[in-house]
């Protein structure tokens, strides 16, 4: 067993080796709080490295012995495991190994959340439109991993970013009105979303067959031609007409927080989300039968 004034190398708890230096001189260290007692020491003719505290002939205050675990891994003295966990009790291994699962998990669900909000959130339209009597005739999706999806440059956060696009449409069986909707969303980063949350921007149409079609649609797409509009503002209420299917569309340019219709296990509040759909149809509706008389 060392004598205190036998020269010893000891592990500090960076893992590099230190000494040689008088066993005496380490105790001391111990004392004063600058190495655990289960600092890896080592002696001329010792087997392997021992921890401090189990040395032969060493002594230390019972408070100062860390307890034994009935459970915890058996790690041989000496080894680079060892030293790697010198200084932690098996408990305090334990807890840090349970919160960096906790949190990888926490992560993963933050991620997989805003990669499925838009879905989900166009589910709720579909779910609350056929409910009500429309079928869906036409859906083209964008996902932020698909080859189509639109990369844009965020300027408030320096980063690029790849947006979801979606384009729905519905039809009225009884009157062949149509509906249609277009989402982007703008926050598919978690790190942005967890900042200023999950926006889409949305534009939501309500169209209807006009008498006079071909002189209605030439004067629209002439309008829609003459009047640029790069950045439409919230509530702006323009009119369309698609010369394809003779249809006059109004639509409207909105921002929505995703999070008002989709919780934290992706469940849709359908209810909200079928009430603000009739609000917005209802108003589109009113303006294509006062502006045509449709």
């Amino acid at each position: 067993m060392p004598e205190p004034q036998d020269q010893v190398h000891w592990v500090d708890p960076s893992g590099q080796q230190v000494g040689p230096e008088p066993l005496e001189v380490l105790l001391q260290r111990h004392q004063a709080g600058q190495v655990p007692p289960t600092t890896l020491i080592w002696w001329e003719g010792a087997a392997d490295w021992t921890p401090l505290h189990q040395a032969p002939g060493v002594s230390l205050p019972a408070a100062a012995v860390p307890a034994p675990s009935a459970t915890g891994a058996q790690i041989a003295p000496g080894s680079a495991s060892a030293a790697l966990m010198s200084g932690m009790t098996d408990q305090e291994l334990d807890d840090e190994f349970i919160d960096l699962v906790a949190r990888s998990w926490e992560m993963y669900k933050e991620t997989e959340y805003a990669t499925s909000i838009d879905e989900a959130t166009l589910g709720g339209v579909i779910t609350a439109m056929v409910d009500c009597g429309f079928v869906l005739i036409d859906l083209a999706t964008a996902s932020p991993w698909a080859a189509a999806a639109t990369t844009t440059t965020t300027a408030d956060v320096g980063s690029t970013v790849t947006m979801a696009h979606h384009q729905l449409r519905f039809e009225e069986p009884s009157t062949h009105a149509r509906v249609t909707m277009s989402l982007e969303h703008l926050t598919p980063d978690p790190a942005v979303a967890k900042l200023i949350g999950h926006r889409a921007a949305v534009i939501v149409g309500y169209g209807e067959r006009v008498p006079n079609f071909s002189k209605v649609g030439q004067a629209l797409r002439q309008e829609v031609q003459s009047t640029f509009i790069a950045s439409p503002e919230p509530g702006t209420v323009t009119f369309d007409a698609d010369l394809s299917s003779g249809y006059v569309y109004a639509q409207i340019d909105l921002l929505l927080e995703l999070e008002r219709y989709i919780d934290e296990h992706l469940d849709v509040d359908h209810e909200l989300l079928r009430r603000h759909l009739a609000s917005v149809i209802y108003t589109m509706k009113t303006f294509i039968q006062a502006r045509f008389g449709a």
